[in-house]
């Protein structure tokens, strides 16, 4: 997998309003229905609002494992995680914000039968611009690299022999990294750490127009980001 995916996935899961949300039901069989998300941010968590007396409720209770799949035009996002159903106040308090709210819990956002339902993200399938990738959250939150590439899928690494930024002391095969040579310097890991983020300096890499930066701009800067939690 490589940054600009991941990052698109971000992206379209921000302009994402529903989702199909799946759980296993009594009979041991997928069950699947639409849900309304509430803020999706990126692929690392997703959160909804239901009723504490409905069938997602009580079959999460018996299994919280879960399936959430997003879907535009010709893209599709899957996560596989688990899920936790939250009641206390400052949570249905903060994510009281749909307008269809009131309608379903006449009781307002202290309404006994509300409900958080939080997806925590274990691994993920995506289909993105005819590009596909699957991968586990742990093997994305490995760091591979100073800057936030994804040096896994990095097509350089067999065709150039390349182990990466961080192995070869920042100095890849095409020479001397001043991203690299900036964090090693400040003896970070990866940029991520550096309270400096995002600086002049990775940018230019990252929001850059030559055929190297990323796209969608900033995509590495996001890993980053991720990496430091």
């Amino acid at each position: 997998m490589n940054v600009n995916i991941f990052e698109k996935a971000n992206q379209i899961i921000k302009t994402c309003d529903t989702a199909y949300f799946g759980v296993i039901d009594e009979d041991g069989f997928p069950s699947v229905s639409a849900v309304s998300l509430i803020k999706p941010e990126d692929i690392f968590g997703v959160y909804f609002a239901t009723q504490m007396n409905g069938n997602k409720v009580k079959r999460l209770y018996k299994n919280s494992k879960t399936s959430l799949c997003f879907k535009t035009d010709n893209c599709n996002i899957t996560l596989v995680g688990e899920a936790q159903i939250l009641t206390d106040q400052e949570t249905k308090s903060r994510f009281w914000v749909l307008d269809w709210m009131p309608h379903v819990f006449p009781g307002g956002e202290t309404d006994p039968n509300y409900c958080i339902v939080r997806i925590t993200t274990k691994r993920v399938s995506l289909w993105i611009d005819n590009e596909d990738a699957a991968f586990s959250i742990d093997a994305l939150l490995a760091v591979q690299s100073r800057c936030g590439l994804l040096c896994d899928g990095c097509g350089f690494k067999e065709s150039h022999g390349c182990i990466g930024c961080i192995a070869l002391e920042g100095k890849p095969f095409w020479g001397e990294c001043p991203v690299a040579k900036c964090c090693q310097g400040k003896k970070y890991t990866h940029c991520g750490e550096c309270p400096d983020i995002p600086c002049d300096t990775l940018k230019e890499f990252s929001c850059g127009e030559d055929e190297h930066s990323d796209k969608p701009p900033g995509a590495r800067i996001a890993v980053c980001k991720a990496w430091a939690g």
